[in-house]
């Protein structure tokens, strides 16, 4: 009972103490929030009047594009190879792999198979 009371003595100190401090962040972001708003509005105009696209690249983003551009023209350049479906055409396998299922078998074993055969019909 009596932790109870210190319990609900104590909730309302910070309430009234945290309150106002609410408050006061709650102002804060308005108010920037709001100025901000006004910056980028008279920006807009500046730009609209100026004669310049309001959604057009920054310095940083036509640099990057250029780069990126450099870049692309470097892949071009290198010969790409059309995509196989074989293992053995796979730089992982290497040139030397080749699929068991297309081996050609050895000729010599072809022979000894036909040779050990018994003709039971």
């Amino acid at each position: 009972m009596i932790t109870g009371i210190f319990k609900n003595f104590g909730k309302g100190i910070l309430y009234f103490f945290l309150f106002p401090i609410l408050i006061i962040a709650i102002a804060v972001y308005g108010v920037v929030g709001i100025v901000l708003f006004v910056i980028q509005f008279i920006k807009m105009i500046i730009l609209f009047f100026s004669g310049r696209n309001l959604n057009s690249d920054l310095e940083e983003d036509i640099q990057a594009k250029a780069i990126l551009g450099e870049l692309k023209l470097e892949e071009e350049k290198k010969e790409e190879k059309p995509l196989s479906l074989y293992p053995s055409d796979s730089p992982v396998y290497g040139s030397g792999y080749s699929s068991p299922l297309f081996e050609e078998p050895n000729k010599e074993e072809v022979v000894e198979d036909k040779e050990g055969e018994d003709n039971e019909y």
